[in-house]
């Protein structure tokens, strides 16, 4: 697992599967979030630090409504 933020793709079993923003390469970890939550991991010298990132989560959420709006517009527009 590296530095950065992720993105809580599904939880199975008690197990989160994180997508890296970067990459979006699948990783598990335990953690209480629910899917769609964005959390931020660092390694520091004491260990894993994880953050859930609650304000950017809710802002990606809205502009994902935002395009999903257009989108549906454009598509009524075009019939």
């Amino acid at each position: 697992m590296r530095n950065g933020i992720y993105t809580i793709d599904s939880i199975e079993k008690g197990q989160a599967k994180l997508l890296w923003r970067e990459d979006e390469s699948v990783e598990e970890l335990g953690v209480h979030v629910k899917e769609g939550d964005l959390i931020k991991i660092e390694f520091l010298p004491g260990g894993l630090q994880v953050e859930l990132l609650e304000g950017e989560t809710e802002s990606i959420k809205e502009k994902a409504r935002m395009i999903k709006e257009q989108l549906l517009k454009r598509s009524e527009e075009n019939k």
